[in-house]
């Protein structure tokens, strides 16, 4: 058994699922992943970034440019594989810190007057990397929290 590749390869059963409320409807919750505006929420705490190129189409391609908090510059892209406004969007997510490609679906469902958004992301290679993710994105300060800021902001 070549131990290597063994690590290299992702885990079907690693997957990370995130729901979410927030008070706008699913067209603007949907919209926001879809523009330049996106690199305003989309870091983790205390990361920026810059949203390199968009072409939110299916088969169009998307790169962002993270600075983090340490000062390591991290590149991730990928490509839209599904685009369903307001319902779903899936795409590809490659980044060149882990060389690891994982798929993310994002549901959009109207909730009342706003939207229970539900991400998932497949195909991690470990247990550490998804946990990362969910801070990231879940976590105090996360992108989900900077998304309901954004939303609350340009709905203002």
């Amino acid at each position: 058994m070549d131990t290597m590749s063994t690590n290299t390869m992702a885990d079907p059963n690693l997957s990370l699922e995130l729901s979410r409320r927030f008070a706008a409807p699913p067209g603007r919750v949907y919209d926001a992943w879809l523009t330049g505006a996106w690199g305003e929420w989309l870091p983790p705490f205390g990361a920026t970034c810059t949203v390199t190129r968009i072409e939110p189409r299916v088969g169009g391609n998307y790169a962002v440019r993270m600075t983090m908090p340490d000062g390591r510059i991290i590149e991730i892209g990928g490509t839209y594989r599904e685009m369903v406004r307001p319902e779903r969007l899936v795409f590809t997510w490659a980044g060149n810190y882990n060389n690891q490609e994982t798929l993310i679906s994002v549901a959009f469902r109207p909730d009342g007057d706003g939207t229970l958004m539900t991400l998932r992301q497949t195909g991690f290679q470990s247990g550490d990397l998804r946990e990362g993710y969910n801070r990231a994105r879940s976590g105090e300060g996360g992108s989900f929290d900077k998304l309901a800021a954004f939303l609350a902001k340009a709905g203002a």
